[in-house]
């Protein structure tokens, strides 16, 4: 190479570097400009502010698509609440990030800069509406131990769930269970989850794993008695019940144990569960004599049944499972005498 052009190509790198060095400089600037909007609550003029930041970067430079994510809202429910133009710019910064990523060595893209990026570009994209791409995208972002994607996970799940998308919360949050598996909130969700999708044997063994791990969480009990009348095994859930019953004295635990021995056809339980339990409700609530009306129709005792349910009434005027009961009393004497329990059974 001769002497001129080796001049001409250096002269021309150190032009290459100097403007790189300039377009950096503008960028800080920028998004210094951004934060001290932002401090002062002028949010559209800090969105405009790094967007100009985002034009003025090069790919390799994530700043700027770094700090619009982090401007985007976070609570589970902002993607139902998008418009248009909200769903546009999520997807801009969703495309910066895409690009960032790509510009990064494979030790960079493992590190903690790689996964910040991955975590913020899947929940730019569930917010420009797509939620299957982000979840997928955070899901396999995900690593061991990974406490951060498992709380993004777990807020695409919820995402999901408000939109009655229940095989796609179910994916999020099996995603979050591998990331972070201690998070007893990830398997109650995942329970109540897998429960919703007709699955009551898997959602037991969620809960139960949970309650092993805490024995004396009262709310996970409870849960978990009701998979297990879903899933067919009522009498483990009233066994499950009384057992709580003997650690807390609950006037909801008893009406839930009562319910339980209905399914479970220990009417007798019922009717002593659901007794105790109207001794405990105030004046104003039926519900104890709701379920002691379906248990004494259980036992046949028809008269005393319709008293209680009577009773229910007039404590709430709108308690339709008394009013059920009721009517399933007054059809003619050869229809079953338990039908009103076996109505009136689940809480």
């Amino acid at each position: 190479m001769g002497l001129l052009v080796m001049t001409l190509v250096s002269g021309l790198s150190t032009v290459g570097v100097a403007g790189a060095q300039r377009e950096s400089s503008a960028v800080d600037r920028l998004l210094s400009r951004a934060d001290a909007a932002a401090a002062r609550g002028r949010g559209a003029s800090a969105r405009r502010l790094r967007l100009r930041a985002l034009d003025r970067a090069g790919p390799e430079d994530g700043r700027a698509a770094l700090a619009l994510a982090a401007a985007l809202p976070t609570a589970p429910a902002a993607p139902l609440s998008s418009g248009e133009a909200d769903r546009a710019h999520a997807a801009r910064v969703a495309e910066a990030l895409d690009a960032f990523v790509s510009t990064l060595p494979r030790s960079a893209a493992r590190g903690e800069t790689g996964r910040e990026a991955d975590r913020a570009r899947a929940w730019a994209r569930a917010l420009a509406g797509n939620l299957d791409a982000a979840i997928e995208q955070a899901a396999g972002a995900a690593g061991l131990q990974d406490r951060q994607s498992a709380a993004l996970l777990r807020r695409l799940a919820t995402t999901a769930a408000l939109t009655d998308r229940l095989h796609a919360a179910r994916r999020a949050l099996e995603a979050a269970h591998r990331a972070w598996p201690q998070d007893n909130d990830i398997l109650s969700e995942l329970g109540a989850v897998t429960l919703a999708l007709g699955a009551p044997q898997l959602a037991v063994e969620h809960y139960q794993r949970i309650l092993g791990r805490r024995p004396d969480d009262l709310d996970t009990r409870r849960d978990l008695a009701g998979a297990l009348v879903a899933a067919g095994q009522a009498d483990a859930a009233a066994a499950l019940l009384a057992d709580a019953l003997a650690r807390h004295d609950d006037v909801d635990l008893r009406l839930e144990l009562a319910h339980a021995a209905l399914e479970a056809g220990d009417a007798a339980l019922a009717e002593r569960a659901s007794r105790d339990a109207i001794e405990r409700l105030p004046e104003d609530d039926g519900r104890g004599h709701s379920v002691l009306g379906a248990a004494l129709a259980a036992r046949q005792r028809r008269g005393e049944a319709r008293v209680a349910f009577r009773e229910a009434l007039r404590r709430d005027d709108d308690d339709l499972r008394a009013r059920q009961g009721l009517a399933a009393l007054d059809r003619p004497t050869d229809a079953p005498p338990a039908s009103a329990a076996q109505q009136l059974a689940a809480p």
